[in-house]
């Protein structure tokens, strides 16, 4: 029988527009515009984005004091996609002062390194991105290439076009106090750093805003709190309304979820992939069928079973 024309197309509400292929890639509002309108208040997200915004609401001053932003939280609490959005904001507020914040995302470039050799090769790529964007005369750039990296992050802001404010993406560090404090002391005029960690504790992150003379924003997000699951499914099933079917979830099967999912990016993970095997199964697609917790829980365990055991 011949689909009818009228009726919405199946989607899958979980996924997200530009990364459909890649579920768990977090939200990135500087290179999709639609992804701003996705951040839902869980885990204390909102707040530390709010305390960010009111710490840098002078972000012209970047052109004469660099900062770094530390951002710490557990793995997968969305540590990347909060500093996306701080980004995202920090550009759009230079423009409104009639500069230019240009984002370099290096946070694909970690490795094992020494914490020398980590910033030299993060150093050598911002290089890499700057001699593509055009930024920077080549003959200035041959200059800071064969300066060391404290050198270098010296002399950018003075290579720099007066209008532009670099926005530094860092990788995830591995021998993190010393590495950040490194970058707290290199934040230049011109350079906004941003750093994240899932291994920095209170006592630490103090240690790093004291390093500093221009203390360090730091920032946390935390585990799901109650609520937050409800709270984000809600938002993306209403969010689709009207776009497409999909089966729905009861209010009872958000909340006892929330017991096994306890990071945003285990929830948006395992929720896109309920949808995407309901949808490939192609029965039970509809508005009128329901994911169930035992829905849930089954694909949880089969992805995570192996990580549990080995905890043990």
């Amino acid at each position: 029988m011949a689909q009818d024309s009228t009726q919405p197309p199946a989607i899958n509400p979980f996924l997200i527009p530009g990364w459909e292929e890649s579920p768990l890639r977090p939200l990135c509002p500087w290179r999709y515009q639609a992804h701003d309108e996705l951040y839902v208040d869980v885990n204390h997200t909102l707040a530390a984005f709010q305390e960010y915004t009111r710490r840098m609401a002078a972000s012209e001053n970047l052109r004469e004091d660099g900062r770094l932003v530390l951002v710490t939280g557990e793995s997968g609490c969305g540590k990347t996609a909060l500093i996306n959005r701080c980004a995202h904001w920090t550009r759009d507020r230079l423009a409104e002062g009639g500069l230019r914040g240009v984002v370099v995302d290096l946070t694909r470039d970690g490795s094992r390194q020494s914490v020398e050799e980590r910033m030299a090769l993060v150093a050598a790529r911002l290089l890499d991105e700057l001699t593509h964007t055009g930024l920077i005369p080549r003959d200035d750039l041959a200059l800071l290439d064969s300066a060391r990296p404290s050198r270098l992050y010296a002399g950018l802001g003075n290579a720099l076009p007066g209008d532009v404010v670099l926005i530094v993406l860092l990788p995830p560090a591995e021998e993190v106090e010393q590495e950040v404090v490194a970058y707290a002391g290199l934040a230049r005029r011109k350079l906004l750093f941003f750093a994240e960690s899932s291994y920095l504790g209170h006592a630490q992150v103090l240690r790093v805003r004291d390093s500093s003379p221009v203390p360090p924003i730091t920032l946390t997000v935390g585990p799901l709190n109650q609520g937050d699951v409800r709270r984000f499914i809600e938002d993306r099933l209403a969010r689709h309304q009207g776009r497409g079917h999909y089966p729905r979830i009861s209010t009872d099967t958000m909340d006892r979820a929330a017991g096994p999912l306890k990071s945003i990016a285990m929830l948006q993970r395992i929720l896109s992939e309920v949808y995407d095997e309901r949808g490939r199964q192609n029965s039970g697609y509809t508005d009128r069928d329901w994911v169930t917790y035992e829905d849930i829980t089954r694909l949880f365990y089969e992805r995570f079973f192996d990580d549990f055991r080995i905890r043990r």
